[in-house]
């Protein structure tokens, strides 16, 4: 007789259910929060440091970080709070790092192509220009499609590579490339459209 083997996945708790242990000071909402997301955060840390020890500390400084924020504050999308903080402890990691040395960094790569698009003049103005820019930005986001947003915020935000985003919308990378430069040209051109020349 044939024996049934059976694969039984870990059921994660809900979001809800790991903030309000956060709310009670209960530990174990850090090892909830690790089982369900840590491999998420550590992708978006390895996009940005590129090392998997400096990776870990980050990954621990995040769920510090969450800990620390949980009370006071009750977030609304728990994934995008936790992938908010791990993106800034590392990128705080990856500055120190490349103070000393140039590192081999898929965020470098990204900002790289951006660089086209947005100009990086310095003036007495410049405060108010960096807030236009960041409204002119998010209403652009928000004028994509889905996939084309998608897109953008996997490879702008996240710093994930082209290969993993053809990977999860089962697309060529040179679909994706050919995506992201239509994006960026369409950004370049409303940038222009709005008085920001690319020098």
């Amino acid at each position: 007789m044939k024996e049934k083997i059976e694969t039984v996945e870990k059921e994660h708790l809900s979001d809800e259910d790991i903030v309000e242990l956060y709310w009670q000071r209960q530990e174990r909402a850090i090892k909830e929060t690790d089982s369900k997301y840590g491999n998420y955060l550590h992708t978006i840390a390895y996009n940005i440091v590129h090392d998997n020890l400096d990776c870990e500390e980050c990954l621990n400084d995040t769920y510090m970080g969450t800990w620390e924020r949980i009370p006071p504050a009750r977030p609304s999308v728990f994934k995008v709070f936790l992938a908010k903080i791990m993106r800034n402890i590392a990128l705080d990691r990856f500055r120190k790092n490349s103070a000393s040395k140039r590192i081999p960094s898929e965020l470098v790569t990204s900002l790289e192509e951006l660089d086209e698009c947005i100009p990086s003049e310095s003036s007495p103005e410049s405060e108010y220009f960096i807030k236009e820019l960041g409204r002119l930005l998010n209403n652009f986001i928000r004028s994509l499609s889905a996939r084309e947003e998608f897109v953008f915020v996997c490879r702008y935000y996240y710093s994930d590579k082209i290969s993993d985003i053809a990977r999860l919308l089962d697309m060529s990378e040179k679909t994706v490339s050919r995506d992201l430069a239509t994006i960026r040209r369409n950004l370049r051109e409303l940038l222009e459209k709005e008085g920001y020349k690319y020098e």
